[in-house]
């Protein structure tokens, strides 16, 4: 019995030999963290402490055709229904580009340039300002989010982006973006458009048209957005932004940036600023930022303001 152990393990190991000739790579890697975020008097936030753990788990190999198929899964309870996060699957097909099915970032969303030393543009970090659009939000991502197909590839010096949800109740969603960086050297402009049809009867159609250009430890970033209800009464929003970065040294970066969103049938604009840092020290990394909002939910002298502290470590 032994003998015939021995001998059908050695045909089996012959067959993956004479038809397999990739390598396989895994690897993970973590992070942990906290924050201490505070808000306006008269808002419930509850405990103003959070804490943050992740491990990404990743892995990669080649087949015969010389393509590189990627695949990782991030770790981090991130709802009541997933104990994960981000999820992709790759092929990198070389010259002709690279296939993707993602459940985070998804592939073709207009893309703004703007940034910001805490990670996330201002508007994204108060609260009641959700009720403006300052961005194009593209294709549903993210935990519990919608499943994606995406193609990039880079064509004359054009780096292009496709982005395809399937199957959406209302209709399937798509978006392209295209960005270019050879009209001078530190200068970016891109261009995205996105159909939207998820709960919406007639879809959302959205454009961004956005730039950033970047001089030593300086760059700076703009972005023009409209959301169009294609409703006969429907909702559409416009907003302009711009941010300045720099970059003191190799661990401290500053920014500032700031967002206006004008709404149909209000009479205020939403307006978004934001004064942000981090440093970065090794592994950790320490980032706060301040950001007030006037005229939040596009109710005249309503203001909203949001402060944070965070503190991370990566392994």
């Amino acid at each position: 019995m032994d003998k015939l152990r021995k001998i059908g393990l050695t045909a089996l190991a012959g067959t993956f030999a004479a038809t397999s000739a990739q390598a396989l790579e895994m690897s993970v890697s973590g992070s942990a963290g906290f924050t201490f975020a505070t808000a306006d008097n008269d808002e419930t936030t509850g405990n103003r402490f959070s804490f943050g753990d992740s491990l990404t788990f990743s892995g990669s190999g080649e087949t015969d055709q010389g393509w590189t198929i990627s695949a990782s899964i991030e770790a981090d309870g991130a709802s009541a229904n997933n104990y994960y996060d981000d999820r992709s699957l790759t092929v990198d097909m070389g010259d002709a580009g690279a296939l993707s099915l993602k459940q985070s970032g998804a592939v073709g969303t207009p893309a703004t340039q703007t940034s910001s030393a805490y990670g996330s543009v201002s508007h994204s970090l108060i609260a009641a300002a959700g009720a403006g659009v300052h961005t194009a939000d593209g294709l549903g991502s993210g935990t519990d989010g919608d499943t994606n197909i995406g193609y990039t590839n880079t064509i004359g010096g054009i780096s292009v982006a496709i982005g395809y949800t399937a199957g959406i109740t209302g209709g399937s969603d798509h978006a392209i973006n295209l960005s270019y960086s050879d009209l001078m050297d530190g200068l970016t402009v891109s261009y995205g458009m996105s159909d939207l049809n998820s709960a919406q009867a007639s879809g959302t159609e959205e454009t961004q048209i956005s730039a950033k250009y970047s001089m030593g430890g300086i760059t700076v970033g703009w972005h023009d957005m409209s959301a169009d209800d294609e409703a006969a009464s429907g909702t559409d929003y416009d907003a302009r932004a711009w941010s300045v970065s720099f970059a003191v040294n190799d661990d401290l970066t500053v920014s500032y940036d700031t967002s206006t969103s004008d709404k149909t049938g209000t009479a205020v604009d939403e307006e978004v600023t934001s004064i942000q840092a981090s440093y970065t020290m090794g592994s950790m990394k320490i980032k706060g930022h301040v950001s007030k909002a006037d005229n939040s939910n596009f109710v005249s002298g309503s203001e909203d303001n949001a402060k944070a502290v965070a503190i991370s470590w990566s392994f």
